[in-house]
């Protein structure tokens, strides 16, 4: 088969997005950016910066037909793939391991000489493949959701989990680039912004109406309190989505279930 590798189309964004979809489970979807009712339209418009842009989207095709695309990050000395996806009828044809030594091919031109990816630990068949591809693991990401409020239900004491939520006078923080934020939300339907507070900065993330999302190191959520309550304060009807390393949170803070595990993979480039 005879297939061409070029800067991803911008008409084809909403195709690439359409396999992207087919590919994700629903709940595993909907905690991703990629649900986001803007994602096309952000990825069109970094497709408008060309070579220029952090985001790079690679496409696959035969003849004028997509049939798979990669989207790789640019990061400090790392590149970074976001997404690898190719059209079911073509799964066979190792079109992925081409869209693969392609990145690694991109990432060597700009003296790059490290590669990431995220991959669900469910997905066995994928995880081995990377393996075979070179990539080892790093770390182990756990995906845990939950309400900001702790139901009154449960049988531990709450009280610490909701102090002082509705007292807004009692809550001192203060949030950066929050104008920034509202209009990349109304846009694209995600955004970030960073909360300040007399115990830290957190970085809070936020997918569509649904949730807050946080990723944190590992020991740093204790509960984390002063945060949830500011949550609490900004938009108590999102839920909460926790990124950590931390494998057995839910021990510690009953709000949390955890919903998926994500592997980090790196290879290193050979000179």
């Amino acid at each position: 088969m005879n297939v061409q590798f070029s800067p991803l189309h911008e008409d084809d964004i909403h195709q690439a997005c359409q396999l992207l979809r087919s590919y994700l489970p629903e709940q595993v979807y909907n905690q991703t950016i990629f649900a986001c009712t803007g994602y096309a339209a952000y990825l069109q418009a970094a497709c408008r910066c060309g070579s220029h842009s952090t985001t790079l989207l690679i496409g696959a095709y035969s003849g004028d037909i997509l049939i798979g695309f990669a989207e790789w990050r640019r990061m400090e000395q790392m590149l970074v793939l976001n997404n690898l996806n190719v059209d079911a009828a073509y799964r066979k044809d190792g079109i992925g391991g081409l869209l693969m030594a392609y990145g690694e091919k991109l990432a060597r031109m700009e003296g790059i000489n490290k590669l990431a990816l995220d991959v669900f630990s469910w997905n066995e068949q994928v995880h081995a493949w990377y393996l075979r591809l070179g990539f080892a693991e790093e770390g182990r990401t756990y995906w845990y959701e939950g309400g900001l409020i702790q139901s009154l239900d449960d049988t531990e004491d709450v009280t610490a989990t909701v102090a002082h939520a509705d007292e807004k006078d009692e809550l001192d923080y203060i949030i950066d680039d929050y104008p920034m934020a509202e209009a990349h939300h109304f846009k694209y339907g995600f955004s970030s912004f960073r909360i300040r507070t007399k115990q830290k900065t957190s970085v809070v993330g936020r997918l569509g109406e649904q949730y807050f999302r946080i990723q944190m190191q590992s020991g740093e959520w204790d509960g984390c309190y002063h945060l949830t309550n500011v949550l609490i304060d900004l938009d108590r009807e999102r839920k909460l989505l926790l990124l950590s390393p931390d494998a057995f949170l839910r021990e510690s803070d009953r709000r949390l279930i955890l919903s998926n595990e994500s592997i980090r993979m790196i290879k290193i480039l050979e000179n």
